[in-house]
């Protein structure tokens, strides 16, 4: 009985998913906006600079703008946890993937085998997979894709970036050997270069606008469970109904808000939001599409090593933590201790399923290690990653059916 009531529900929730116009337009939205930025690109119409100021837009205005206004929502003790558990997961998962993907590749080269590493572990969960999730499932993929990309933003700066700069004695860089400075050869020039980018790195950690956002949210989000905290009132009315009757009757009520809450206190400030964060989507896709049009698509796909690499990137790694999740949200289930909402699994398996990070790419081309790779097998993962994306939503309404899914 149990075995068929889970089937159903499976049943059900792919056919409420397949059958409906919801998943299938914002998938088609996505290929189609794409399909125009690569065409556009190519043609020659959008030229190759505009990409960049795309790309800043974006990161600067809309992805901070998303990520505040994600937070600006009523919370309960139920969603605090939930969403703890979506960051531990997120930091576990980043954890083991940055030591184990490099076995994907032992068999290459120590240069390749870091960057095609880095490539497989983070994806570009940010720039393209947050509009894409906020796309399908609307704004409750915003809070689990934000807390999400906490765990991803400090491993891509932090260990990713030491993974990426270290330097041996001599590598091979796109089948051609390299000799390179150790520390102690470098001069004084090198090393302040060497320190500047390091700074940067980590002025990227603390000083990322996206980061930034994502915080000031999480605190007036996580705040407003504090006692007395709740001091804006507003006055509003609701419909009940009288007992033994058909009658509703008007009813004056009051709630009441935490007055760190900006779009209570000041409205217009989420107008301003859900403005700026409006903006994110449509760019980011157009900017997606230019990048596929500037990478060499048809040197990519005659590269038996970069196919090998892509696939690995958009099935294995989002299994990886799909199975990651399942487990978890068994745990939870099981102890009732707490509970993985379908939509929170959903954000985070897609957005694994992502290209690899633009980040690690700049890091590849800085640093000499296989940046030609790099850049192909970004071209490459992304138009992968567009064919198997109504693959991943499927399944993961699949997955989400089961009850150990709130």
């Amino acid at each position: 009985m149990l075995y068929s009531n889970v089937g159903q529900a499976i049943a059900d929730a792919l056919k409420d998913t397949l059958g409906g116009w919801g998943m299938w337009s914002a998938i088609i939205a996505t290929v189609s906006v794409i399909g125009l930025g690569f065409f556009l690109a190519a043609r020659g119409i959008f030229k190759k600079e505009w990409e960049k100021i795309l790309v800043r837009v974006v990161m600067v205005v809309g992805l901070p703008a998303l990520a505040l206004n994600g937070f600006l929502a009523n919370a309960t003790v139920k969603d605090i946890i939930e969403q703890l558990t979506v960051l531990l997961t997120g930091f576990a998962f980043y954890a083991i993937m940055m030591f184990v993907s490099k076995y994907f590749f032992f068999k290459y080269e120590k240069d390749l085998q870091d960057t095609f590493a880095m490539c497989i572990a983070l994806a570009s969960t940010t720039f393209f997979g947050t509009p894409i999730v906020t796309a399908i499932y609307g704004g409750a993929a915003a809070m689990p894709a934000n807390i999400f990309n906490v765990p991803y933003r400090v491993f891509l700066y932090s260990l990713a970036f030491m993974i990426m700069s270290k330097k041996p004695m001599a590598a091979t860089v796109d089948g051609k050997v390299s000799t390179k400075k150790l520390k102690s050869e470098m001069t004084e020039v090198e090393i302040a270069e060497s320190r500047k980018i390091k700074k940067n790195a980590l002025k990227n950690i603390f000083l990322n606008p996206i980061l930034i956002c994502t915080f000031i949210g999480l605190f007036i989000w996580v705040t407003q469970l504090i006692p007395g905290i709740d001091l804006l009132t507003v006055k509003g009315v609701e419909y009940k109904q009288i007992a033994g009757t058909s009658v509703f009757e008007k009813v004056d009520k009051i709630d009441k808000y935490s007055f760190l809450r900006i779009d209570i206190l000041f409205p217009p400030a989420k107008t301003i939001l859900s403005t700026l964060a409006g903006i994110c989507t449509p760019l980011a896709w157009l900017a997606i599409g230019m990048t596929m049009a500037k990478g060499n698509l048809k040197e990519a796909l005659k590269d038996g090593k970069l196919w090998y690499a892509a696939s690995v990137k958009v099935i294995v790694a989002p299994l990886i933590i799909l199975l990651m999740i399942v487990g978890v949200a068994g745990i939870g289930s099981a102890t009732d201790w707490f509970t993985f909402s379908k939509v929170s699994l959903a954000v985070m398996v897609i957005m694994t399923a992502a290209p690899p990070a633009n980040v690690v790419v700049a890091y590849a081309i800085s640093y000499e290690k296989g940046a030609n790779a790099a850049s192909n097998l970004t071209t490459l993962s992304t138009l992968l990653s567009i064919i198997t994306l109504p693959i991943w939503v499927i399944m993961v309404t699949a997955v989400g059916a089961l009850p150990m899914f709130g």
